[in-house]
Parts: C-alpha cells; sequence; structure tokens
C-alpha cells in the first residue's frame, strides 16, 4: 500500500475553541474504513434524516478483518453494492473528547461493480433514518453545505465527509 496521506485531524475544538480536551490516555481507538462510492457519475450519500447530516458509506473494522476489506463489506452493507477499490491514500483523525475516542478513518475511493443491489441497515441506522442517495458530483457540495446536525456526532462527521470530498473533489472526473 501506498503512503496516506493525513487529511485532517477533527476534535472538539473545532466547534469549541476554549474546550478543555481530556486525558488522551483515558481515550479508546478506532479504526474505520469509509470513503466515496461512484456509480456513473454520481457519489453515494447516507441521509441521516433525523439528524440532518449526509454521511459517506463506511464503518468500524472488525476484529481480523483488514482495512479493504472492512471498505468493501461496509459499502456491501450501507449501499448494496460491491466495489472495486481505486484509490486508498486518505486518513482523518478525530480526537472525539465526549466519548474518549480518537477514531482513524482510513479513506477510499471506489466504484460499483455489478449491479446495485439491497441494502442492510443496522438497527441503530434505521432508526436515525438512514437512507442511501445517488448524487451527481456536481450537486455534493450544496448537498453537505445544506447540512446542519445538532448532534455531536454528527458535527464530527460533517466537517470529516466534507473534508474527504474536498480532498478528492478534483480527482473524482478521473475515476
Amino acid at each position: 500500500m501506498d503512503k496516506r496521506i493525513l487529511i485532517k485531524e477533527i476534535s472538539d475544538l473545532d466547534f469549541d475553541p476554549n474546550h478543555k480536551m481530556g486525558d488522551i490516555n483515558d481515550y479508546s481507538i478506532r479504526k474505520a474504513a469509509r470513503g466515496i462510492l461512484i456509480n456513473n457519475g454520481k457519489i453515494a450519500l447516507l441521509n441521516v434524516i433525523k439528524i440532518n447530516y449526509h454521511k459517506l458509506p463506511g464503518g468500524g473494522v472488525e476484529k481480523d478483518e483488514s482495512i479493504n476489506e472492512a471498505f468493501k463489506r461496509e459499502v456491501m452493507e450501507e449501499t448494496g453494492c460491491k466495489c472495486e477499490i481505486l484509490d486508498q491514500s486518505g486518513i482523518i483523525i478525530e480526537w472525539r473528547d465526549q466519548f474518549k475516542l480518537i477514531q482513524i478513518s482510513y479513506v477510499f475511493v471506489g466504484k460499483v461493480i455489478g449491479k446495485i443491489g439491497k441494502s442492510k441497515l443496522e438497527q441503530g441506522e434505521i432508526d436515525k433514518g438512514f437512507k442511501l442517495e445517488w448524487i451527481p458530483f456536481e450537486k455534493i457540495d450544496k448537498v453537505l453545505k445544506k447540512d446542519n446536525s445538532s448532534n455531536h456526532e454528527g458535527k464530527f462527521i460533517q466537517i470529516r465527509d466534507r473534508s474527504i470530498f474536498e480532498f478528492y473533489k478534483d480527482r473524482l472526473k478521473g475515476f
């Protein structure tokens, strides 16, 4: 694998400059795989309807699972699609003080292979109103800028996923 580029570090200080971060020795570490999934000039976004934000497909890496396997599994669960990985050069680090968590997201770009199937969302995702949407490249910025989550986790996700799009924005047309 090529060297990864740090896209962004995010912390509670991004929302509140006066926040007093806790002791990082109390934090647990979570590895995640997420990214941009492309299909015919459109990108998969999960609209988290009840919390008012969109997110990229992805989630936690399970025990004994590679980050590549985790990305493909999460894409399949959340979009019903198999994918081919086109790029895996980004990384995002989130210092989530409220949850005493350091989340390391390994970022991918993938394209759909085969037919789009049916999502298999977890109950928590269903409860939050997750709805898969395919958004044209040229409308992604507008969609993400309209999001306005009042949820603490949603604020992290909004910054994270907008940062991922900014990082890949100029390269997406080449995929």
